[in-house]
């Protein structure tokens, strides 16, 4: 694939990137560009998770060496558990994530790295570096969609952010991939890891999803996630209690994941009721007219999630 390609199979799914000039001089100038996403090990990865790392697989079955960091130190930095159950979590969420990836044919091309085995006194050395040219109030706002209300006015929530901007510069990053919250992040580190000897990354990011509640982005805090771990039965009993009005388009998650990520990952039409939508637009506009009900609108999404996670 070549830059154009690659860029309008990513642009398939809603993202920002910083920027697509400097994403086609990385394909063009690299013959084996890095790209990474970094999650904490925290729990069971959900859909929104997956969202997220769609750009990673898509950048990997383009040739790319794609990392997947499980961020054991920051986990303990953000109040996470202990190393050892957070390495636990760490080898469940690699599981969950990886069963997924080999059903898009990316299946073992994944890198998966914990901070631990890279994150030494040399590593550190750069974090405190970085900490003498980021101002207190630019790493605390950088966070302030990231960590958890419980540790927000710690030391953690500042060092933290400038842990991400140095895994990125020691990982050889050229390309960072994230939800929209790790914007503020990534900003940083295309602002000053020239500073440290680093080259500077392009930066992509992801729509966050709605959760099943219709009222809050997607969080296990919320208790309203599909989780990549479901069992038939599991899914079934969330799907059906998922918020769907007739004919709102604003805040229906269904519509939400159809169109952030359902979609961006179908070759073909996909079948709503008897209806067939070739495009996110065209099942919005069948459900805005009320030509798609809710029990078919959940039917069809109960399908489409079972292909991907079971």
């Amino acid at each position: 694939m070549n830059s154009q390609e690659i860029i309008v199979d990513l642009r398939r799914q809603e993202i920002e990137i910083l920027t697509e000039q400097r994403l086609i001089k990385v394909i063009e100038e690299n013959p084996r560009p890095t790209t990474y996403i970094g999650f904490e090990p925290s729990g069971p990865f959900h859909i929104g998770h997956f969202a997220s790392t769609i750009p990673v697989i898509k950048l990997a079955k383009a040739g790319f060496h794609a990392i997947i960091l499980l961020a054991d130190l920051h986990a303990l930095a953000n109040d996470k558990g202990e190393l050892k159950e957070i390495h636990e979590t760490a080898k469940q969420e690699r599981e969950m994530l990886e069963h997924i990836v080999k059903k898009m044919g990316a299946g073992g091309k994944l890198d998966y790295r914990l901070g631990t085995e890279f994150e030494d006194q040399a590593y550190f050395i750069q974090v405190l570096r970085l900490s003498k040219v980021v101002n207190f109030t630019e790493a605390a706002k950088s966070m302030d969609e990231i960590s958890r209300t419980s540790v927000a006015k710690m030391t953690s929530s500042a060092i933290y952010p400038l842990m991400q901007v140095v895994d990125i510069g020691v990982l050889g990053v050229n390309v960072a991939v994230g939800a929209s919250q790790q914007r503020k992040v990534h900003v940083l580190a295309i602002e000053n890891l020239k500073k440290l000897g680093y080259q500077t990354p392009v930066a992509l990011h992801t729509q966050v999803l709605l959760g099943t509640d219709g009222k809050n982005a997607m969080s296990k805090t919320k208790l309203n996630t599909i989780d990549l771990n479901e069992t038939q039965q599991s899914l079934e009993t969330k799907i059906r209690k998922t918020f769907c009005a007739p004919g709102d388009v604003e805040t229906n998650p269904i519509l939400d994941w159809y169109k952030k990520f359902l979609f961006p990952l179908s070759e073909t039409p996909l079948e709503f009721g008897g209806k067939h939508a070739v495009s996110y637009n065209e099942l919005e506009s069948l459900w805005a007219k009320n030509e798609i009900t809710p029990p078919q609108l959940k039917q069809s999404v109960k399908r489409d999630l079972e292909k991907l996670l079971l």
